[in-house]
């Protein structure tokens, strides 16, 4: 069956109907996040000049195309949404240099990806062996990513969080951890959302919840130095602007001396 745009609509694989609809909400959640913008329309690499975007992402991917797809049913498989929906996060990540600010966003939006579709796959049968992988992919943008296999960035994501989980032995000074929970609150809102953001990373704060509570005590020892380092830059900076701010005042409240009339 052909829809009004020409592209093909298949209706779900037997049993697949309500695993794709939980898929859509998933997608609606991520999509109705304020800070999701960058992922939502496909890269305009030629209004930004990004002329090597097509050299190195081979296969682009967007929230909106998935979220077309999945209103004209092009999807068979929750397994096919989820491989598109990792497509957004993997592009972001691969043309992005690590730590930076949209790297660490797909990162934190993978992150959150992932925990919302392990429940569907504990529930539901989402179809990963339905379909061989020498089917191969389909270049046409109307239609989605056949699944296929994802060994290698697996085994780096498993890497990844092997290094994150097993931090290097060592134990902190009870006072940097209580200096660090001090100078928290002297960071401003960019500083503090990169904290925040790298504890989501580590699984170190719940998503979702209403009231965000940090338990510095529980912060792996590789992720705490990284993190400390990071504020004590940040503060240190800070601190010795305002040293130079207090000594021009001084200055100018220091009353210059008269010369004196012979």
């Amino acid at each position: 069956e052909k829809s009004s745009t020409g592209t093909t609509k298949m209706p779900p694989a037997p049993g697949q109907e309500d695993a794709i609809k939980r898929m859509t909400k998933i997608l609606n959640a991520l999509w109705n996040r304020t800070d999701s913008a960058p992922f939502r329309e496909p890269v305009d690499w030629r209004g930004l000049e990004l002329y090597d975007y097509p050299k190195v992402i081979k296969k682009m991917m967007d929230l909106g195309t998935i979220k077309r797809r999945l209103e004209r049913n092009q999807y068979d498989t929750a397994h096919q949404v989820a491989e598109d929906i990792r497509l957004v996060w993997h592009n972001c990540m691969t043309y992005n240099a690590d730590g930076s600010d949209f790297w660490l966003l797909a990162k934190s939006y993978s992150r959150r990806f992932e925990d919302r579709y392990r429940k569907v796959k504990n529930e539901f049968d989402v179809g990963e062996d339905l379909f061989d992988e020498d089917e191969g992919d389909e270049s046409d943008e109307g239609e989605p990513s056949k699944p296929k296999s994802s060994s290698s960035k697996k085994s780096k994501e498993s890497s990844d969080e092997n290094a994150s989980t097993h931090p290097t032995k060592g134990n902190t000074s009870l006072d940097s951890r209580a200096r660090f929970g001090s100078n928290i609150f002297l960071l401003n809102g960019v500083e503090l959302g990169h904290v925040v953001t790298t504890l989501e990373l580590n699984a170190l704060i719940e998503d979702g919840s209403k009231q965000m509570e940090i338990n510095i005590d529980a912060i792996p020892q590789q992720v705490f130095g990284r993190l400390s380092a990071f504020v004590e830059s940040k503060i240190g900076k800070r601190s010795l602007l305002d040293v130079q701010h207090d000594d021009d005042e001084s200055e100018e409240r220091i009353p210059k001396k008269k010369k004196k009339k012979n």
